[in-house]
């Protein structure tokens, strides 16, 4: 059977006022010409729902793109979800994309939403996507064919509407040829595509990318860092 994650399920992430990373993806690329030219592009592409691939190098801003691309779409009052693929080993990786059921494994005692049904209404950021197991890069193809996800340890299906950002430092197409990323997965990801010049080239972005990632370790190890 089939039904559908309501925002009912989820609504106290309804109610979440804008992170101070979403305000900081608001002012990104108005210090730099070329970033502007960029940030115009993410601002066009925002209104609509289609997957977005943001390529750049490590530090670069990918993940204020996609704050800012969220908060000038139609879903920017429902949840921007972020989850870095590179981090997780992939039984965990799955189990935080899609969750799981009470049993599903050892540790599994009770059922568990995932960023998935978490995100939906709103966007779903998968950060270092060109880090994403085989196994897992397949069960990502079918929810994006589909538009449905099955719990860890579950047959039943889930509707989900999520919009589909994601982000990679790597060449994706070198990883096809290499076979450790899909070719179908990689076309469904990059219907739009957005590439961050260097900060070589965007220096004027340097002071908010500073501010962004003090804010961004300041609330992961929960210590103010001033400067």
């Amino acid at each position: 059977s089939t039904r559908s994650a309501t925002e009912d399920e989820y609504n106290p992430l309804r109610r979440c006022a804008p992170s101070p990373f979403s305000r900081i993806a608001m002012r990104f690329g108005k210090g730099d010409a070329t970033s502007a030219r960029m940030m115009s592009l993410a601002s066009r592409i925002a209104h609509s729902d289609a997957t977005v691939l943001i390529q750049g190098e490590t530090g670069t801003g990918k993940e204020l793109v996609a704050q800012a691309i969220h908060q000038n779409s139609p879903r920017k009052n429902r949840p921007f979800v972020a989850l870095n693929c590179a981090a997780l080993s992939e039984n965990i990786l799955e189990s935080e994309l899609f969750g799981h059921i009470r049993g599903a494994f050892t540790d599994a005692s009770a059922d568990r939403v995932g960023k998935f049904e978490y995100a939906t209404g709103g966007t779903l950021f998968l950060d270092e996507v060109g880090d994403m197991p085989l196994p897992t890069q397949i069960k990502l193809l079918r929810v994006l064919e589909s538009g449905e996800i099955t719990r860890v340890g579950s047959n039943e299906q889930i509707k989900v509407n999520v919009r589909i950002l994601s982000a990679t430092n790597r060449d994706l197409e070198e990883a096809i040829r290499n076979g450790t990323f899909r070719e179908d997965l990689y076309h469904r990801l990059k219907v739009l595509t957005v590439r961050l010049p260097r900060l070589s080239e965007r220096t004027g972005d340097i002071p908010l990318l500073i501010e962004h990632f003090i804010q961004l370790h300041s609330a992961r190890h929960h210590k103010k860092i001033k400067s």
